[in-house]
């Protein structure tokens, strides 16, 4: 494929072309509501960070307890 086929110099004519007329859509955004989304990450997903990460300490100490454990005896 050339580039004046990606370009649409007007030169070849057996290449689709995006229609310059086309119809654009405009998507708006909704802004949030006054208190609706805002402040950070929430309680739950705090709540769940840092049980995940007792969690993955508690079981980084119990690797390293059987490993120690593993090497003395």
């Amino acid at each position: 494929m050339e580039l004046d086929a990606l370009f649409g110099d007007g030169k070849n004519s057996d290449v689709d072309t995006i229609d310059p007329d086309a119809e654009v859509q405009e998507f708006e955004e909704d802004a949030p509501e006054e208190n609706e989304g805002v402040g950070g990450i929430g309680w739950k997903m705090l709540t769940l960070f840092v049980c995940g990460g007792l969690v993955i300490t508690a079981l980084a100490v119990a690797f390293m307890v059987w490993v120690i454990e593993g090497l003395v005896l």
